[in-house]
């Protein structure tokens, strides 16, 4: 009372309390629940409604009046007030569309699985009849038959792409042979390279000469080695044009009399015999070199000596003849520039023999062949050859083999090939996917017109301009 009449004040107050006891003593107390259920309810019309909307009320009433335990009473049942399109609606609606995605699954999964049955039931048949019962499914049947029935989960298909290794150009190689100084005029006579390939259509028997005639090629080709291709390089020419015009236009170079060619046989076993046979032999006033691509001699620095202060368009015939008084030489090779084919001034001489080295090292100072240059002959050192850093630890992920297949690619092939090997390829009939694209070319800075602009050289230009003034 006291706070009410703090608020009210004091006649304000007897007011308020009067007015809540009259209230309060008017009610007519706590409702009972039964009488209130069984009490007659007015029913106002409905505003048109769905059908599913009654059936949701519908069951709303009947559920209730379950719980408060008066089912016999008010319950009717569903069958007579809810129409079967309405119950369909319903059950619709209270599927998820997760458990529709299932059982859209289920039945998929069932039907495959049930045609992936009937048709080994099928195949058993079949070999029933023929007698192959005991035949069994292959692997490979049994991945495509996993997949179609959907067993298997989404599995990312991989990149076909494999790193290029250069198998084929290696095996190529095993049946190819390098044969040096060659005449040129066997790249425009065709009398000459029908000689030349007479030559190294070695027999497969080695006892019988190696060098045939028509007539035993035509009688006996059985017990020859067939030729697959014969391919000429290090031509050089006069003009530097590009290689195809200036072959076409028959520009090559007068000071150069040799060029180098691959003779492909049909058969590896061919390789060993021609470079015995035909290695050191005389062709047309050139002693040829033959050795294999893909297994060549090595260089002896035992047997050979260092031939310096050559002209660059020094011959290899000539330096057979200068050295041959020393004793049986093996092979001569002239260092070239790769692109001019013109020699960079030094040779490496090998003998057959490590006791011709003191001969020709008696050589020294003479002048080559009486007329030429005075030759610097000395002994071969040995240079060791580091690998660069750029190329440390590119071929970690590679296997031994791999390795092994990469570094006898890189030795053996050319340029071409070795700047290709070991890289990845894609297999054709693959689509584009993100990630692997051509790389975009940067465009180098264009130079102004006017040349390069700074602060020094325009005051230098105005100090001239006022000095001339």
């Amino acid at each position: 009372m006291a706070s009410i009449d703090k608020l009210f004040g004091s006649s304000g107050g007897q007011k308020l309390v009067s007015g809540l006891s009259k209230l309060f003593s008017g009610s007519s107390g706590p409702l009972d629940v039964s009488k209130v259920k069984h009490k007659e309810r007015t029913v106002l019309p409905e505003p048109n409604r769905s059908a599913v909307a009654k059936a949701e009320e519908k069951i709303a009433e009947n559920e209730a009046e379950s719980k408060d335990g008066d089912v016999a009473n008010g319950k009717r049942s569903l069958e007579d007030e809810i129409d079967p399109e309405a119950e369909k609606i319903i059950e619709k609606k209270k599927i998820s569309k997760r458990q529709k995605r299932k059982l859209a699954q289920d039945t998929e999964n069932a039907d495959l699985e049930a045609k992936y049955y009937s048709g080994l039931l099928e195949k058993e048949e079949k070999g029933a009849k023929n007698g192959d019962e005991d035949k069994t499914v292959d692997a490979s049947e049994q991945e495509d038959a996993s997949v179609e029935s959907g067993e298997e989960s989404k599995s990312q298909v991989k990149a076909a792409s494999k790193k290029d290794f250069k198998e084929a150009e290696l095996e190529k190689a095993d049946r190819t042979v390098f044969v040096g100084n060659v005449p040129k005029e066997l790249v425009n006579s065709k009398q000459l390279t029908k000689k030349f390939k007479k030559l190294f259509a070695v027999s497969k028997n080695v006892e019988k000469e190696t060098e045939n005639t028509s007539e035993d090629l035509e009688s006996e080709n059985d017990a020859f080695f067939k030729i697959e291709s014969v391919r000429f390089r290090s031509i050089s020419f006069e003009e530097s044009l590009p290689r195809k015009v200036a072959f076409v236009q028959q520009k090559l170079h007068k000071s150069r009399d040799s060029v180098n060619a691959y003779v492909v046989y049909t058969e590896k076993a061919a390789v060993k015999i021609a470079c015995q046979a035909l290695n050191g032999k005389v062709f047309e006033g050139h002693h040829l070199r033959v050795d294999s691509v893909a297994h060549p001699t090595q260089h002896d620095n035992k047997r050979s000596v260092f031939v310096g202060n050559l002209d660059f368009e020094e011959t290899e015939e000539n330096l057979w003849n200068h050295f041959k008084e020393a004793g049986d030489i093996e092979y001569v090779r002239v260092i070239r520039d790769p692109k001019t084919n013109v020699g960079k001034g030094f040779a490496y001489v090998q003998f057959t023999d490590f006791q011709n080295i003191g001969k020709a090292l008696l050589l020294d100072g003479r002048k080559l062949n009486g007329t030429g240059r005075k030759l610097r002959v000395t002994r071969c050192k040995n240079i060791k050859k580091t690998q660069p850093q750029s190329q440390k630890g590119r071929n970690e992920n590679l296997t031994t083999q791999q390795r092994t297949k990469l570094g006898r690619a890189k030795k053996v092939l050319g340029k071409a090939d070795r700047s290709t090997a070991g890289k990845e390829i894609t297999i054709e009939g693959l689509r584009s996917t993100k990630g692997n694209s051509t790389p975009v070319l940067k465009k180098k800075k264009q130079r102004s017109k006017t040349g390069r602009v700074t602060k020094r050289s325009t005051a230098f230009k105005k100090n001239n301009q006022s000095k001339e003034k």
